[in-house]
């Protein structure tokens, strides 16, 4: 699948791509990258990225990663650890395989801003459905 062809068919995700504007950068067979501009409507009472915009980005770019190429997965499960305040103008999420089962595969996903500085990582599994 081409990024555009992706990006085609992941603009069903109303909630990530309109709501919150996500946009896929690249894709390949297990591995996405998107990307958020942050706007005002990201930002909590402190000024920074809240947190569950930034899970949003992480769960978007694992359901790309994880379902391009493969047969359709869900998520099991996912965790985050929040490293630092995110608080440029861009988010990146970059996910990517660490095991690629027959019904289950796992996850990496990180998230950093424009200067490269890391944000969050997650690990998610998903549930492969035959």
């Amino acid at each position: 699948m081409q990024v555009e062809d992706a990006r085609s068919f992941f603009a069903k995700d109303l909630f990530a791509t309109e709501t919150v504007g996500i946009e896929i950068v690249d894709i390949e067979e297990n591995y996405c990258k998107t990307k958020l501009k942050v706007e005002k409507k990201h930002l909590n009472a402190n000024n920074t990225v809240m947190g569950g915009c930034i899970y949003t980005l992480v769960d978007f770019t694992f359901a790309i990663a994880s379902n391009v190429g493969n047969n359709p997965t869900s998520t099991l499960t996912s965790n985050i650890v929040y490293n630092a305040p995110a608080v440029g103008e861009y988010l990146y999420a970059e996910s990517s395989v660490v095991k690629n089962g027959r019904s289950v595969a796992t996850y990496t996903v990180s998230v950093t801003d424009e200067n490269g500085k890391l944000i969050a990582t997650a690990t998610s599994v998903g549930f492969r459905k035959a």
